[in-house]
């Protein structure tokens, strides 16, 4: 039971205002939590060697060609295929050879970064005594050579994967997990009818120097205008999973929304129904909005709560839907969220001068293929039963990603209530890695 530190009511004798109020509250927790440590990895040597584009194979020839590159010999694909100036270019296999290549090619690239970074800055420090012709070649110079660094780094990843660096060995790990937060809430109604309101944390009202980590709101008939930290119109609607544990856990009963980063929305609730609408006004382009539709009402006795929502940014699209019931202390949910991700559009090649100062030395950008990003599928089902001071807690969530193997989470907890601190214990099976904490919450 959360105790009121402060509350008061002022009466302001102002004409259209007719009462505010303001309270304080904090919540504070001690406890340990323990994190499985994980095994150590040996590094994956195993190479697989994939094809290069003919675009990969113009950019190669074009890199070697230069001061920057390697060894100018054109010898790609292991010497299997000589490419030459003027010759035609076609799709080769990759070999070990071509991958030494183009570690040396890089090697290279990077040291000429460096030089003429530093040439670059030194010049410019010097820039009262040196030819202002001189110091802008010199910082093109620098800015070229590093395009070309991400070339030969992009065909890299054409041609070699399956390399993995060995990973060391995790112990277990024990952890102190204590907090404080103390809340603000205000909220008033003027005499028309009116309500207003915000709310902070104390760790939070920092944020921009100007207070902005907060919300507030505006509502009345026409609906409720909401500002600050939101979250999205398809989070209100559709909502999370039910967590447990002192800390959380990870919060992996958590989906994650795309419009989190919201700020300003707008619902409107009429017989259990109610519609939202929410967007980011940082965002200056592209799709960059929210909307959800949620119901709850009495059924037999039972509360039946539905949500759906859907937001679209960039070219992203996220739908979630969820639904749960709730009678004589039990609560059932389940959830699903899927999130397209979008696409990249494709890259075309282009050549770029290398220097100001000169035609002849070029910097290449090798052509790629349009990317699409795989659907991150969300499914899950939590359990709650309340009985007297006691609450016990269950979860289970699946995150599915297309050509990647399915990332599982599932907990159990329970929660005393003590009258003002909670007893609270949880376990995470963290996809195969156990996570647990024990410990007091403490509400004021």
């Amino acid at each position: 039971m959360k105790h009121t530190l402060l509350a008061t009511t002022a009466l302001v004798a102002m004409t259209g205002a007719a009462a505010a109020e303001v309270t304080v509250t904090a919540t504070a927790r001690v406890g340990l939590r323990t994190t499985e440590g994980t095994a150590a990895v040996g590094a994956n040597v195993d190479r697989e060697y994939g094809q290069i584009s003919a675009a990969g194979l113009a950019a190669w020839l074009a890199l070697e060609a230069t001061a920057f590159g390697g060894s100018n010999s054109a010898d790609t694909a292991g010497g299997t295929t000589t490419i030459t100036n003027g010759a035609t270019l076609t799709t080769v296999d990759a070999v070990a050879l071509d991958v030494q290549e183009i570690d040396n090619i890089i090697h290279n690239l990077e040291a000429a970064t460096e030089a003429a970074i530093e040439a670059a800055n030194q010049s410019g420090t010097a820039a009262a005594t040196t030819d202002s012709a001189t110091v802008d070649s010199l910082s093109h110079v620098a800015a070229d050579i590093a395009t070309q660094l991400a070339t030969a780094r992009a065909i890299r990843g054409e041609i070699v994967s399956g390399e993995s660096a060995a990973v060391a060995a995790v112990a277990d790990m024990t952890d102190a997990v204590n907090r404080v937060r103390v809340s603000f809430g205000m909220s008033g109604e003027t005499d028309s009818g009116i309500a207003y309101g915000a709310s902070i944390r104390a760790d939070n009202s920092g944020v921009g120097a100007s207070g902005t980590g907060g919300s507030q709101y505006v509502s009345g008939a026409f609906g409720k205008i909401k500002m600050g930290d939101l979250g999205g119109a398809d989070k209100d609607a559709a909502g999370h999973l039910a967590g447990v544990g002192l800390t959380g856990l990870g919060d992996h009963n958590e989906i994650q929304y795309q419009a989190a980063t919201h700020n300003v929305g707008y619902e409107y609730s009429a017989s259990g129904v109610t519609f939202g609408y929410s967007q980011n006004t940082a965002v200056r382009t592209g799709s960059n909005s929210a909307m959800g539709l949620a119901y709850s009402g009495d059924m037999g006795g039972a509360t039946i709560s539905v949500g759906v929502g859907q937001s679209k940014l960039g070219t992203a699209t996220q739908t979630t839907m969820s639904a749960s019931v709730s009678s004589g202390g039990f609560t059932l949910k389940a959830l699903t969220s899927s999130n397209d991700n979008g696409t990249t559009a494709a890259v075309t090649g282009q050549a770029q001068d290398l220097a100001a100062d000169s035609d002849d030395n070029e910097a290449y950008v090798a052509a790629a293929a349009e990317i699409n990003h795989a659907d991150l599928d969300s499914t899950g089902i939590s359990v709650s039963y309340a009985m007297d001071a006691l609450t016990m807690t269950a979860f289970t969530l699946t995150e599915s990603v297309a050509g990647e193997a399915d990332a599982d989470f599932s907990g159990f907890g329970f929660a005393y209530d003590m009258g003002g601190v909670h007893l609270k214990a949880g376990v995470v099976d963290n996809n195969d890695q156990q996570i647990i904490d024990f410990g007091l919450s403490f509400s004021f």
